[in-house]
């Protein structure tokens, strides 16, 4: 009546083969005699509760199973699941079985916990497929009762940890939910006394789950996506408690970790602190880079007239990182000719110590390229190549002027724009595409002017108004 008996394990122990082979006949005698409607509560109920010891040697052979029948009881479908779901079965095992299921089975409530479980491994595949099916469905209720066993299925057996757990993925299922499970048609239950929640209690709860997992993850992404739901809502009225959502979220998230003692006593001492993880260390080479500028471009010993005869990109990228080693200090390291997976270079890379949470900076004279050209680079090789590993979500654009070029091309402006203008433009196309890079917080464009210093001025372009800001925007 209690599961096994405390024995049973340990002759499982000493006969896998044996016992596994008596577990599987008797699972197959219990879906033998198993009605649609009424549960056998026979040994799969002990196996899925209490037998976990012999889940990986009759798993792979209820995978089997599965694979040529399907049981008529929705709980004995759901305790097979479990048990798959519970052991070494590889994910492209569950998911090739599951996706079969789905494009083979007719009933709607084994139907939605098969695409739940295909969702737990292969979201980008099953949630489209799920909408398809739904959208076939032409009664109301039906598309209701499927949506919401799928959403009550989605949070069992693996889907605990689950491929659908990201920004993207509960953005997509929670507006989908909202089309399915519409918060005017919920059951409102508080001062109600007891009850015996159904399956609409558990489908709201399973929504409002999503999106409260998604509302605890940290970053850009889950900004982002809280963002969309803001603007895209089914409901009109319920769109500015999500922008009051995602405006906490980004206030949350602006504010900078707490200082350990260490920090605090190093600060006091030498007014800079040792960075303890990626965005620090970010914080850091930007001031590092903001010195360097304003010594050039200010500084009584300034060598600016000295660098404007530099012409290679290699050369001044010398430069700039033994000025930036000379200043590190032991808080950060910046290696020579740093070659990644795919044979592409960054100009420099700052790397911190005791985290894993490389800065990306590249570096251009600007005299050498078209502004086109720049926004590309901005685009495409800092945000695109240099910052993809999901270590790194910070990185710096380097621009050096030194008097060679007149003007500017920029993309959606009819006028020439000088250094500073440029600067200005860059800035604001990278705010422009940042939603499309969820994985990049921040690009910090950084100008140094070396004409500053030495006097040579860049010649007055006579065209009219030109954007300006502070070249170190």
């Amino acid at each position: 009546m209690n599961g096994f008996p405390i024995w049973f394990p340990k002759l499982f122990e000493k006969h896998p083969k044996l016992v596994g082979d008596f577990l599987l006949n008797e699972i197959r005698y219990e879906l033998s005699i198993e009605k649609p409607d009424a549960d056998t509560h026979y040994i799969l109920s002990d196996v899925c509760w209490s037998g976990e010891w012999a889940w990986n040697e009759i798993a792979p052979r209820l995978m089997e199973l599965l694979g040529t029948t399907e049981p008529a009881n929705l709980t004995n479908l759901h305790k097979m699941l479990t048990i798959i779901q519970g052991n070494s079965i590889t994910d492209d095992e569950i998911r090739t079985l599951a996706a079969t299921k789905c494009m083979t089975l007719c009933r709607h409530k084994h139907l939605a916990l098969w695409y739940a479980v295909w969702t737990g491994v292969d979201p980008a595949a099953a949630i489209p497929a799920f909408v398809a099916h739904v959208a076939k469905i032409s009664k109301l209720k039906d598309r209701t009762d499927i949506a919401m066993s799928y959403a009550t299925s989605l949070w069992g057996g693996r889907g605990n940890e689950a491929a659908f757990q990201t920004p993207q993925y509960l953005k997509s299922l929670y507006l989908l939910m909202h089309d399915h499970i519409r918060r005017q048609d919920d059951i409102d239950r508080a001062g109600k006394g007891v009850y015996s929640p159904g399956l609409r209690d558990h489908a709201q709860e399973a929504r409002d789950n999503l999106f409260n997992l998604l509302n605890q993850i940290p970053g850009k992404e889950a900004f982002l996506a809280l963002d969309e739901i803001s603007r895209v809502h089914p409901e009109e009225s319920a769109r500015s408690w999500f922008i009051l959502h995602a405006k906490t979220k980004a206030e949350q998230d602006a504010n900078i970790g707490p200082w350990v003692p260490s920090q605090v006593r190093e600060f006091q001492e030498q007014l800079e602190r040792t960075p303890a993880n990626h965005r620090e260390l970010a914080e850091l080479a930007t001031m590092r880079l903001l010195d360097l500028k304003d010594d050039l471009e200010n500084g009584d010993s300034s060598i600016a007239q000295i660098l404007q005869k530099v012409t290679l990109e290699t050369e001044m990228r010398n430069y700039i990182g033994h000025e930036l080693r000379e200043k590190a200090s032991g808080r950060y390291s910046i290696p020579q000719e740093e070659e990644l997976a795919d044979a592409k270079r960054p100009d420099l890379r700052f790397l911190g110590g005791g985290f894993d949470g490389p800065v990306p900076v590249e570096l251009k004279l600007a005299d050498r390229w078209t502004g086109p050209a720049l926004f590309e680079r901005l685009e495409n090789q800092l945000c695109g190549d240099y910052l993809r590993d999901n270590r790194s979500n910070r990185g710096l654009f380097i621009l050096i002027y030194g008097s060679e070029k007149k003007g500017w091309d920029v993309p959606g402006s009819v006028n020439r724009v000088e250094f500073s203008g440029l600067l200005a433009a860059l800035q604001a196309h990278w705010e422009k595409v940042s939603p499309r890079f969820p994985g990049v917080d921040d690009i910090m464009i950084i100008g140094i002017d070396l004409t500053k210093r030495s006097g040579r001025k860049m010649p007055e372009l006579g065209l009219g108004s030109t954007r300006s800001s502070s070249s170190s925007k």
